[in-house]
């Protein structure tokens, strides 16, 4: 079951990182707006707390 959820993560985080990578584009080219610029804050905070969490548990069953 371990191996499942690194394997779910995986596609968490990645998917997390390109609507990230989309949404800094948008903003670099000037195309972002407040909500965008929220959004981007929002996720950038959730990827990190999801990375820590996967980080913690793998942590876990390593040792």
């Amino acid at each position: 079951m371990g191996t499942e959820i690194r394997i779910a993560s995986k596609g968490i985080i990645e998917t997390l990182r390109e609507r990230i990578a989309e949404l800094e584009d948008l903003e670099s080219q000037g195309g972002g707006t407040s909500d965008t610029h929220e959004e981007l804050v929002d996720l950038h905070e959730f990827l990190g707390n999801l990375c820590k969490i996967s980080l913690e548990r793998t942590g876990r069953t390593i040792q």
